[in-house]
């Protein structure tokens, strides 16, 4: 029997790189909508709660079929709020006011667009399946960005390798070990999340997905370069069921 899950999506009016972005039309369909037909797609999800303060992405988010049980204290969206105490705010709510505890958690951002429905899926099962916490889909770091060659500047403004060692014994990078970063979702158990405070909690788990569907939306440019990516029909919309 698979356990009860929640999607949250976090969404907050105050966004500063791109204003009003969560609500900004993109290919002419509300940012935050492209997030939630994925979530409603995927097949795998039992509700969908939408965090915000923000009475329009409120009202758009309604009307594309998520619910939005509460309005996020202003305290809970500044620019610097981390999205754990957003989370852990969220489900407190749903458990005092509604009583409703879902076994596993998916948190989504509007920012990451092109997340798609098999993702969602995917990365639900694999957690599943060998036991895990948690699960993040995931992106193998470019090798010219590998931490093995990375450089910072030290105490006197000189930049260094961070790590010397490992980048002067690597030398050529193809023999570099992979290295991932989070892609666009994070799954993970309820009761693990509030025992540690933590996304990727426990036992974890990654499922390796394309670097285009984890686009994050930051930027006027990073907006600029989603509109060229539809355009060119790398990535389209999940039609509404």
């Amino acid at each position: 029997m698979r356990p009860s899950t929640l999607a949250l999506v976090t969404a907050r009016g105050g966004s500063k790189g791109i204003p009003r972005k969560n609500v900004k039309p993109l290919a002419g369909l509300p940012l935050i909508e492209w997030g939630l037909r994925a979530i409603a797609a995927s097949g795998v999800v039992d509700r969908t709660c939408v965090t915000t303060d923000d009475e329009e992405i409120a009202a758009v988010a309604r009307a594309a079929g998520a619910d939005v049980p509460f309005l996020r204290p202003a305290e809970l969206a500044a620019d610097h709020t981390p999205s754990l105490d957003v989370i852990e705010h969220a489900l407190g709510w749903l458990d005092e006011h509604e009583s409703y505890r879902p076994d596993v958690v998916l948190l989504l951002e509007p920012t990451k667009p092109f997340v798609r429905p098999e993702q969602i899926r995917e990365s639900l099962r694999l957690m599943l399946e060998t036991g895990a916490d948690s699960a993040i889909t995931a992106i193998e770091v470019p090798r010219r960005f590998h931490p093995f060659h990375v450089r910072g500047r030290d105490a006197d403004g000189w930049i260094e390798f961070v790590d010397p060692e490992a980048h002067y014994s690597h030398t050529r990078r193809q023999d570099d070990p992979p290295r991932w970063s989070v892609a666009n979702l994070y799954w993970f158990r309820r009761e693990a999340f509030l025992a540690t405070r933590t996304l990727e909690t426990g036992r974890r788990v990654a499922l390796a997905v394309d670097a285009i569907s984890a686009h994050d939306l930051d930027s006027e440019e990073d907006w600029a370069i989603a509109e060229a990516l539809v355009a060119a029909g790398q990535v389209a919309a999940v039609k509404p069921s």
